[in-house]
């Protein structure tokens, strides 16, 4: 149902997801596969073990970063 759906900010990008998602399901939908990712709610950093319980928002800004790590 289109009121199930909110819009998001994603990597600069908009996004309708369903409510009550958390960030670990965008992780998983998104295949973020690598270790070192960086995830940042509204411009600030959240720690992995928090991912499974913090509920994305309608409005919210969401960056995925993959630093590239090595020389």
């Amino acid at each position: 149902m289109k009121e199930d759906l909110i819009h998001v900010i994603l990597n600069g990008f908009g996004e309708a997801i369903h409510r009550d998602t958390t960030i670990a399901q965008l992780v998983e939908r998104r295949e973020e596969y690598d270790v070192g990712l960086i995830v940042e709610l509204n411009n600030k950093f959240i720690f992995p073990q928090d991912y499974g319980k913090t509920v994305v928002k309608e409005g919210d800004k969401l960056e995925f970063i993959n630093p590239d790590f090595g020389g």
